[in-house]
């Protein structure tokens, strides 16, 4: 076989592995920011082309696909004739994580609070399952759970700081990584 073919056939490998590990996370991405299914389809179809054109120069994929992602979602919603203050907004949202579908995002968490048994207690434990993973307020857990407002706060701080402890010891630094 000559060596380009081989070459070839390495990059398509490479870029089908990193296809099937990142589509749906980035599809879930996409889909929450634009609220229409065959536009994300497409944003995700641009988004991997840039990818397999840039396959061989990228270190990082999870970091570079939510880099291209954010790209093609700003020109998406450029034509659209949308603020660009209204689209970085959305990306620093990070409530928005949560309420609008990063469904393999909650999973990650909710595996995360699994594996947290020990240091965090059950009462803490559901409060962020109920916020994080379920989408209800802090107000609305903390009246489902018997308790304050200012005790949830407290509690779901607590929770935060731990989880962000558990992620950074797995090399998992900003939202955008758990992608």
């Amino acid at each position: 076989m000559p060596l380009t073919r081989e070459l070839s056939d390495n990059k398509t490998e490479r870029f089908s592995e990193h296809y099937n590990a990142y589509y749906s996370v980035v599809f879930s991405s996409v889909r929450s920011k634009v609220g229409n299914y065959h536009d994300a389809e497409d944003i995700c179809q641009e988004v991997f082309v840039r990818f397999y054109r840039k396959l061989d120069e990228i270190d990082n994929p999870r970091k570079w696909l939510f880099g291209a992602l954010r790209l093609v979602v700003f020109d998406y919603y450029k034509q659209k004739g949308k603020n660009d203050i209204d689209i970085e907004t959305m990306f620093e949202d990070v409530t928005m994580s949560f309420v609008n579908g990063f469904r393999d995002t909650r999973l990650v968490i909710q595996q995360a609070l699994d594996g947290l048994y020990g240091s965090v207690d059950d009462m803490e434990r559901a409060l962020f399952d109920l916020t994080a993973v379920h989408g209800f307020s802090l107000r609305e857990a903390a009246r489902h759970l018997g308790l304050s407002y200012k005790q949830a706060r407290t509690r779901h701080e607590r929770v935060s700081r731990t989880l962000m402890d558990h992620f950074k010891k797995a090399g998992i630094n900003s939202l955008e990584d758990l992608l």
